[in-house]
């Protein structure tokens, strides 16, 4: 069937997302902050005055939100999706949240004759902007077929991985690897520095060693730059930290590392760098 798509959140990832989308076929948009839907409005978009106003129009709907309070206010809310969502319709969730309310949301959905698949992404504001993310979906089979096409133009690696809230625990446990990677690289490179050594040093033998990392990369970059504009802010990195560490507690799972690096990162936060990069976590020594 000719699909009729909408997209709901038009922020750093989320924009670039929807004009991928927008480039093949028309698309009804939404955001909170309506300004953020203008470049997609001038290049052709339809714009919703609310979720349940575009649920009505659509038939395949993609999600990009920060939290898990922004996608429940936005599905289950007063002029949510859900107020307006048909038979029929398949919710695409691109956002970071817990597989809880995942398979909550996901039921609620059902209930009215839809579908849902969680479907969160990697790969940062560059690979939304060159549609190089890698995709982990969570769902039904058939929604993961219908969906696929969509998915692989707004990323390069698009896997199924299990029932609804599996693609959710997956991005959980990368983000988590991905965070503490990212704090053990500022940390030795802070060190590094403390005992006199020379970042272009430190730089040539570790990224061509066992240290090297994508977020070692990152940090190095942020630091010659000093460049600390969101690609991934603060704010973002300890929620996903903090949502990982929930689902180990769920699990019984003793997640002692990572338990560390929540606490760390919460001090990196309240410290005031909520707004930041997460590789401002390089900075995290210079108050000490």
């Amino acid at each position: 069937m000719m699909e009729k798509l909408g997209f709901v959140g038009l922020g750093i990832m989320g924009q670039p997302m929807a004009l991928h989308l927008l480039d093949r076929e028309p698309l009804v948009v939404y955001n909170r902050t309506q300004a953020r839907t203008e470049p997609l409005r001038e290049r052709g978009a339809e714009v919703a005055e609310s979720p349940s106003e575009l649920a009505q129009a659509c038939t395949l709907i993609f999600l990009m939100l920060s939290n898990d309070e922004a996608v429940e206010s936005l599905v289950a809310g007063p002029q949510g999706l859900l107020a307006g969502v048909q038979s029929g319709t398949l919710i695409v969730d691109h956002s970071t949240i817990s597989p809880r309310l995942t398979r909550t949301l996901a039921d609620a959905v059902r209930q009215r004759g839809g579908d849902w698949l969680d479907a969160p992404v990697t790969g940062g504001d560059i690979g939304a902007r060159e549609a190089t993310l890698t995709i982990m979906a969570g769902g039904r089979e058939a929604a993961f077929a219908r969906a696929r096409v969509f998915l692989e133009r707004m990323g390069r690696r698009i896997v199924h991985v299990g029932e609804v809230g599996q693609g959710q625990t997956l991005k959980l446990i990368a983000n988590l690897v991905s965070g503490m990677t990212l704090m053990a690289a500022s940390e030795g490179v802070r060190m590094g520095l403390h005992l006199g050594l020379r970042v272009e040093d430190m730089a040539t033998v570790m990224t061509y060693g066992s240290a090297q990392s994508f977020e070692l990369s990152k940090v190095l970059d942020r630091l010659g730059s000093q460049n600390y504009a969101p690609g991934f802010s603060v704010e973002n990195r300890f929620k996903d930290l903090r949502l990982a560490i929930a689902l180990a507690e769920e699990a019984g799972f003793a997640a002692d590392l990572g338990r560390a690096s929540e606490e760390l990162y919460r001090r990196h936060l309240e410290a005031g760098y909520g707004s930041e990069d997460e590789a401002s976590y390089i900075k995290r020594w210079e108050s000490e």
